[in-house]
C-alpha cells in the first residue's frame, strides 16, 4: 500500500464509545447535584467540621467553596498561564467589601450604612469592575516574570487592603468602616431566608460561585484558549513566531482570575457576617497557595480538595494559630518536593504504581480478573 493511500494519523487520540465519552462530564455533574442535596442527606455526619445536618459544618462547607472558587480563577492565572500573579486576596477583599458597601442599606449606622443596591446587581458590577483592574494591572505586570511580577501584583494586593482601611481618609463614599470593619448584609435566597437558616443561604450561594467557576474553567481549558495558555507557559519564547500574542492571552487570564476572587470574596463575606481588612492581608494568599498547590495546581479538582484540607486543618487548629501555620508550612514543603502534582493526582498515582498492577496481573493469571 502506498504512502498517500494509507490513512492519516489522528491528531487527537480516538474519543471512547458510549457514555465513557462523557464520563468527565456526567461525574462533575453528579458531584455538584451531591453537593447542591448535601444539607438534606447526613452523610458526614461522622466528622463535627463537615457535617451539613447542621449551621456549624453548613458554614464550613460553605468557607470550603469559597475559598476554592478563587482557587479556581487562581490556578488558570497560575496552573495554565504560568503567570504568578499574587493580587488575589486584595481582589478576594474587593468582592467582599464591594458587594458589603453597595448592598447595605443607605439609612443604617456608620458600621453597615452604603448604596442600598440590590444583591444580584452589586455582585457582578463588583465582579466586572475586579475584572477590568485585574486585565489593567495584567498590561504592565504581563511584561514582568518571576520576582518582579510577583513583587508587583503583591503590591497592588495591598493597595486594595490600604485603601479600605483608610475610608474616609481617601473619600468620603467608600465607606468600608475604616479597619474597624464592615457587616456584611445578609442575602437570603427565598425559601432558604429564614433566620435560623442564614447559612443554609449562604452555603447555597456559595455552591453557586464553585459551580459558575468550574464550569467557566473546565469549558474554557477544554477550548482553544486553554491550549494556547499552556502553549504561552511553556514556550513562551515561540509563541510570538507563531503569531500568538502571550500578552494578550495573560491579560485573558488575569481578568478571569480577578473575576473569581472577587466572586469568591462576596460569597466568603456573605458566609461571614463581617469583613475585617486584617482578614485580607499576606496571610490569607499563603492560605489560598497552600490551598492551590495542596490540592494540585493545573487540576481541575485541585482547587476544592485543597480547600477541604485548609478549611479542615483552620478548624481543628482554630485555638492554637503558631501550630496551623506551622502544619500548613510543613504541608506546602511536603506537596512540592513529596506529591508536586497534589492531592488530586493520588488516586492515579496509586493506580498505576508499581505495586498496583503487579497486583492486577496477579488476579488477572488467578481467576481470569479484568478490572
Amino acid at each position: 500500500m502506498s504512502v498517500a493511500a494509507s490513512s492519516p494519523r489522528p491528531l487527537y487520540p480516538p474519543k471512547p464509545p458510549g457514555l465513557r465519552r462523557y464520563r468527565e462530564q456526567l461525574t462533575t455533574f453528579g458531584v455538584f447535584v451531591f453537593l447542591v442535596f448535601l444539607p438534606w442527606i447526613p452523610v458526614l455526619g461522622w466528622t463535627d467540621i463537615f457535617d451539613s445536618s447542621n449551621n456549624f459544618g453548613r458554614g464550613n462547607l460553605a468557607f470550603v467553596f469559597a475559598y476554592g472558587a478563587a482557587a479556581v480563577g487562581f490556578n488558570l492565572l497560575v496552573g495554565y498561564s504560568g503567570t504568578l500573579g499574587l493580587a488575589v486576596a486584595g481582589l478576594f477583599a474587593l468582592g467582599a467589601y464591594g458587594t458589603a458597601v453597595l448592598s447595605a442599606p443607605s439609612d443604617a449606622r456608620e458600621a453597615l450604612a452604603g448604596y442600598d443596591w440590590p444583591f444580584f446587581l452589586a455582585l457582578p458590577v463588583v465582579c466586572i469592575a475586579a475584572a477590568i483592574i485585574g486585565v489593567l494591572v495584567g498590561f504592565p505586570a504581563a511584561r514582568l516574570k518571576g520576582f518582579f511580577l510577583a513583587i508587583a501584583t503583591l503590591a497592588l494586593g495591598e493597595l486594595i487592603v490600604t485603601i479600605i482601611r483608610l475610608d474616609d481618609d481617601v473619600w468620603s463614599g467608600l465607606k468600608t468602616n475604616g479597619g474597624t470593619g464592615k457587616q456584611v448584609p445578609q442575602f437570603l435566597i427565598p425559601g432558604l431566608g429564614i433566620d435560623r437558616d442564614r447559612i443554609l443561604s449562604a452555603y447555597m450561594l456559595s455552591l453557586g460561585a464553585l459551580v459558575l467557576t468550574m464550569l467557566a474553567y473546565i469549558v474554557l481549558t477544554n477550548r482553544r484558549l486553554g491550549r494556547t495558555l499552556k502553549a504561552v507557559r511553556d514556550i513562551d519564547i515561540a509563541t510570538g513566531p507563531l503569531g500568538i500574542s502571550s500578552t494578550y492571552y495573560k491579560l485573558v487570564a488575569f481578568g478571569l482570575s480577578a473575576f473569581a476572587a472577587a466572586l469568591a470574596g462576596a460569597m466568603w463575606a456573605q458566609n461571614s457576617s463581617f469583613a475585617n481588612p486584617q482578614t485580607f492581608r499576606t496571610r490569607l494568599l499563603v492560605f489560598l497557595l497552600v490551598v492551590l498547590i495542596v490540592g494540585g495546581l493545573g487540576r481541575k479538582w485541585g482547587p476544592l480538595i485543597g480547600a477541604v484540607f485548609f478549611v479542615f486543618l483552620r478548624q481543628k487548629l482554630q485555638d492554637t494559630q503558631k501550630l496551623l501555620f506551622l502544619i500548613l508550612g510543613i504541608a506546602l514543603i511536603l506537596a512540592v518536593l513529596v506529591l508536586p502534582n497534589g492531592i488530586a493526582v493520588l488516586p492515579k498515582q496509586i493506580r498505576d504504581s508499581r505495586w498496583v498492577k503487579d497486583l492486577q496481573r496477579r488476579l488477572e493469571s488467578l481467576s481470569g480478573f479484568s478490572p
